[in-house]
C-alpha cells in the first residue's frame, strides 16, 4: 500500500511516497510531482509482489567480519587458488577488519570509507601493492555478496580512486653481472644453490615453481618442464636450455623425487607457502660475499659491483648465460 504526503523542502513543496507492506521496511522517496511519486511507488510494489525486491535491512544485519569470513571459505572463490594466495588474503582480511571494523554493517561502508582506509594504510607505511590487494579483496567480496548471496549492497570500491601500481623493475643483468653471479653461487656449501639459480635465470620460472620441481615434471629428451601448480592455475610447458638440462641430469634428487625440497621442508608452513624461502639465507650470504669482493680492490681489482636483486627478480632478467 502506498501513501503520498506533501513535504516542505528547501527548494519548495514535494510529494513524499511511502510504500508499506507487512514484513518489509517502509520505503520512502520524495519527488517534485505526484505523478512521479505514483510511478515510483507502483514500481516498488511490483518488485515486492514479484519477490524481486531486496530489503535493505538484509545488508544492515550482515557485518563486514561475517561477510569476509564467508568469502574466505566460499568454494567458488577459493577453488584453484594457491596456498600462498589464500595466506595473503588472510592477511588482507585482518587489515580490513581492523581498520573498517569487523562489526560494521555492510550497508554502512561507502566510497569515502574505502578512501579513508587507503589513507590509513599508507600512513602505517604499507606498500601500494599491498593496499591494492586489500582493496581488490574488498571489492570482490561486495560483488559476490550482491550477485551470488543476494544482498542489496553497493560496491564501495566502484567509484574509488585506487592507488597507482608501483613501477615495474626495468634493470636487466648484463652478461658480465650474470656470469659473475652464477660463478659465485658455485662457491657455496650448498650443492643445489647453483642449479636452482641457473634454473631461474634460464627458464623464467617463479621462485616457488622452481623450488617445487620434481623429476616426473622434467622431460630430458624434449628438454621441457611441465609446471602444474601455477599462479594462474593453468599448467604450462617451459623449454630448457642445454646447460640447464645437463645440470639437472647430474643433480641427485631426494627419495620422493624432489630436486630441492627435502621432506621436512614440505611440512613447514613457511616453505609450503613460499618454497623458494629455503634459499633465502644462502642468497643473503652470496650478496655479502659479492659486496665484500667488489669493495676489496687490492685483492680483486677487476671484480665488478652488482646492484642488489631479490632472488625472485632473477626470473625477470631474460638474458640466458
Amino acid at each position: 500500500m502506498a501513501t503520498f504526503n506533501k513535504v516542505q523542502r528547501k527548494k519548495g513543496l514535494g510529494i513524499q511516497a511511502i510504500v508499506r507492506k507487512k514484513g518489509y521496511k517502509p520505503i520512502k522517496r520524495t519527488f517534485d510531482t505526484k505523478g512521479e511519486a505514483k510511478y515510483w511507488a507502483q514500481e516498488q510494489e511490483a518488485l515486492i509482489y514479484a519477490k524481486k525486491y531486496k530489503d535493505p535491512r538484509l545488508a544492515e544485519k550482515v557485518s563486514l567480519g561475517e561477510a569476509l569470513d564467508k568469502y574466505s571459505c566460499y568454494a567458488p572463490v577459493t577453488s584453484g587458488k594457491a596456498a600462498s594466495t589464500l595466506d595473503r588474503e588472510k592477511t588482507s582480511k585482518g587489515h580490513l577488519k581492523r581498520l573498517l571494523g569487523e562489526d560494521t554493517p555492510l550497508s554502512e561502508i561507502a566510497t569515502p570509507t574505502a578512501a579513508k582506509y587507503q589513507e590509513s594504510r599508507l600512513t602505517e607505511g604499507s606498500s601500494a601493492s599491498s593496499i591494492r590487494q586489500e582493496i581488490c579483496m574488498l571489492s570482490k567480496m561486495y560483488r559476490v555478496a550482491r550477485t551470488e548471496w543476494g544482498l542489496p549492497v553497493e560496491n564501495p570500491v566502484d567509484d574509488l580512486k585506487r592507488l597507482a601500481p608501483p613501477p615495474g623493475r626495468e634493470r636487466f643483468l648484463t652478461e658480465a653481472e650474470a656470469i659473475t653471479l652464477l660463478e659465485e653461487t658455485k662457491n657455496t656449501t650448498s650443492k643445489i644453490f647453483y642449479p636452482y639459480i641457473l634454473l631461474l635465470m634460464h627458464t623464467g620460472m617463479r621462485a616457488g615453481e622452481a623450488a617445487r620441481l620434481q623429476v616426473g615434471k622434467v622431460d630430458f629428451k624434449k628438454r621441457t618442464i611441465i609446471i602444474e601448480e601455477t599462479k594462474s592455475g593453468i599448467p604450462r610447458k617451459i623449454p630448457l636450455t642445454m646447460r640447464v638440462t645437463e645440470v639437472l641430469e647430474k643433480l641427485p634428487t631426494y627419495k620422493d623425487g624432489y630436486y630441492f625440497l627435502q621432506p621436512h621442508h614440505r611440512k613447514a608452513k613457511t616453505t609450503i607457502l613460499a618454497p623458494g624461502s629455503i634459499f633465502r639465507s644462502a642468497w643473503v650470504r652470496l650478496w655479502k660475499r659479492l659486496d665484500a669482493k667488489a669493495a676489496d680492490k687490492t685483492n680483486n681489482p677487476d671484480f665488478i659491483s652488482i646492484e642488489y636483486l631479490k632472488i625472485h627478480d632473477i626470473r625477470h632478467y631474460g638474458e640466458r648465460y
